[in-house]
């Protein structure tokens, strides 16, 4: 990652490292980023990264991937998804 992506990186953790469920999750590939990842029972329902400046949120489900400007519009985005995502 860049620079201004390590920052980036670092603001999206400070935002989802208090929330339930959200845990921070190496690469899996040499060379890779890191990614913060909501895991519920067991099975990761969302990874985030930053790439290139936005932050993508990954939904392996659906392989769908969703790119977002700035950490607000990322919390606005879990606030109102992650409910579906998380098992009791």
């Amino acid at each position: 990652m860049m620079s201004h992506d390590n920052q980036l990186f670092d603001e999206v953790g400070d935002a989802l490292r208090q929330r339930h469920g959200w845990r921070l999750e190496p690469s899996t590939s040499p060379g890779g980023s890191p990614s913060w990842c909501l895991d519920s029972g067991g099975e990761i329902e969302l990874s985030v990264t930053v790439e290139d400046g936005a932050i993508a949120v990954y939904l392996p489900k659906s392989d769908q991937e969703i790119h977002l400007d700035s950490v607000g519009a990322l919390i606005t985005w879990v606030d109102d998804n992650e409910p579906r995502f998380l098992r009791p």
